[in-house]
């Protein structure tokens, strides 16, 4: 008797984010090396700067990557309430969700990636991904308040035009992600009926009724779970993971801070962090992957408004520490998380790009497509 195979998660990266990877890593390679020539810094430049500085700050960037685990671990367990899950592999998830997230052109490839590894793991797939977009939100709002610290030190050294900037994009951040993500906790997301209406003339009546299904228990999963974790009872997993992000942006201020010193400028910490976050939120901006010449046309620009220092040599070593070094680590998880996820009885991280499979009660479920009587609805429902 053939054993039944095991259903796909829900949330599944396209296999084209592969294609993207390779763009990605490419480009921020290819900006590094343009504005490392257009600025005139030399291969002896960067040598004076040192390479235990280098070192050093490579170390402190890959650092936060292990704060970033520990916090995944901590979301995960407060919000699904089991501090008995077989979590093993957490930390080689957590790292090759963070390439996918640096190296494409949309960081949300790194909670739908987290999300596929925890559905995985037996969690449910509208819990999965909140927990993904649950780390993304506190990551935002810390960030972005960090952000509104650098522009208000901006504008008190006169730079006005980048202070502005800098402000004004980490308003819109904190605004979008706040409708995006709280906005379910308060209210259950409702999808027009209509809009699939339109998709069932395109890709067929089955199909549509198939996608509709999907969403709408994928939207009502995600509300609950948004509620679930809005409420006094999470307050003390709430400030674990404030506290965990600070470290962990501390630490990308560390990294900066390094550089900065051995280049001649001489400040603290918490002003390289601000420094750090104020280039961070411009670089959010989604005109390039992983921030890729954003990053480092901001950091110059901060350096010489605020500080009247210029160092291209020390911004290019700062990003190649900060950016590539933690591509490579990341990458190395990735390859060996998509390794782990191979062969039979493992649970698949990429789809294939086959059309979508119409139900039928003779097959197996396909990811997202449900029968009546499926327990990942009845549970949703009656929960709503």
């Amino acid at each position: 008797m053939t054993e039944a195979k095991k259903p796909l998660p829900d949330y599944r990266l396209p296999k084209s984010v592969l294609r993207w990877v390779g763009v990605g890593l490419v480009l921020s390679t290819s900006v590094v090396a343009i504005i490392t020539i257009f600025s005139g810094v030399t291969w002896s430049d960067l040598e004076r700067l040192g390479y235990l500085t280098f070192g050093l700050a490579a170390v402190a960037s890959v650092a936060r990557s292990l704060f970033q685990c520990l916090r995944f671990r901590v979301i995960t367990v407060g919000i699904t309430g089991d501090s008995k899950l077989d979590l093993r592999g957490l930390a080689i998830a957590r790292l090759a969700s963070e390439f996918i997230a640096i190296s494409t052109p949309s960081e949300i490839g790194g909670p739908i990636l987290r999300a596929a590894w925890l559905s995985g793991k037996g969690i449910e797939g509208g819990k999965a991904l909140w927990i993904g977009y649950f780390e993304v939100l506190v990551q935002i709002y810390v960030g972005a308040g960090l952000g509104l610290i650098a522009a208000a030190y901006a504008f008190s050294r006169g730079a006005l035009v980048l202070g502005s900037t800098i402000a004004v994009v980490a308003i819109i951040l904190i605004v979008v992600y706040t409708l995006v993500f709280v906005l379910p906790a308060v209210k259950t997301i409702k999808v027009p009926h209509r809009l699939f209406g339109i998709a069932s003339y395109l890709v067929g009546g089955p199909r549509a009724t198939a996608l509709y299904v999907r969403v709408i228990v994928s939207s009502l999963n995600f509300s609950i779970s948004a509620r679930a974790i809005m409420n006094a009872k999470t307050l003390p997993m709430l400030i674990k993971v404030v506290g965990l992000t600070i470290l962990e942006d501390l630490f990308a201020g560390v990294s900066l801070w390094l550089v900065l010193n051995a280049a001649g400028l001489k400040i603290d910490l918490f002003s390289a962090t601000f420094a750090v976050f104020g280039a961070m939120t411009v670089a959010a901006i989604p005109i390039s992957i992983g921030g890729s010449g954003v990053m480092e046309l901001t950091m110059q620009s901060y350096l010489t408004s605020v500080y009247g220092f210029s160092s291209w040599a020390a911004v290019v070593l700062w990003r190649i520490a900060s950016y590539q070094a933690v591509l490579a680590v990341t990458g190395i998880a990735f390859l060996l998380l998509t390794r782990m996820a191979t062969g039979s009885k493992k649970t698949d991280l990429i789809q294939g790009e086959e059309p979508l499979h119409e139900t039928s009660d003779s097959h197996p479920s396909a990811p997202g497509s449900f029968h009546r009587g499926d327990p990942a609805i009845e549970p949703s429902t009656s929960e709503a």
